[in-house]
């Protein structure tokens, strides 16, 4: 890990309110109680989902998704995840990412087909040198629940091209029907 003698090493209007300088604790950096506080207050947000592995053909996609809550709007609830794919060259052939197809359904009852070019406006080549590449991206649903899983279309150099498939994997809210009484309060 990352240490240093300076008492202010980042500079981010946060770090201050959050840390204090402490000299004989190693790291030299103690909570304060701002920061306890603000991680009480967004532990859900922060809580870690499970983790989604899959390897085809020597490429393995990790997906971790994060639930961030819901926005009312007049109608109903709009759901949002946020989720994180990291994409990992196991072998010796290079690749590039060219396609994602994703699948997306939601208990309410829809199914969406997302498919475009690349990702997060990329194209990564996935290399001996540069063996990963990470991205975050989100996803919102009219109801508390559904399922993300899809395929990533990747090429070699030689142009030989396959799909490999992302781990399927749930969206959870981590809280009540927003419409129960009992949460609202009524």
């Amino acid at each position: 890990p990352y240490s240093t003698q300076e008492s202010n090493p980042l500079q981010h209007e946060l770090f201050d309110k959050f840390l204090q300088y402490s000299e004989e604790n190693d790291p030299p950096f103690v909570a304060q109680d701002t920061l306890r506080a603000w991680q009480e207050k967004n532990h859900p947000w922060l809580e870690l989902s499970d983790v989604h592995k899959e390897t085809t053909e020597n490429i393995r996609v990790t997906v971790i998704p994060f639930y961030m809550g819901f926005r009312e709007n007049q109608q109903n609830n709009v759901y949002w995840w946020r989720y994180c794919i990291r994409l990992e060259n196991l072998g010796d052939a290079t690749v590039q990412l060219r396609e994602r197809n994703w699948r997306i359904f939601s208990l309410s009852g829809t199914l969406e087909t997302v498919r475009g070019r690349g990702v997060v406006g990329q194209e990564p080549i996935l290399s001996r040198d540069q063996p990963a590449f990470q991205y975050s991206s989100h996803v919102s649903l009219q109801a508390p629940s559904g399922h993300m899983w899809g395929t990533f279309r990747m090429e070699r150099e030689d142009g030989y091209a396959f799909d490999c498939r992302i781990p399927p994997f749930s969206l959870e809210s981590k809280q009540e029907d927003p419409n129960d009484p009992q949460i609202l309060g009524n």
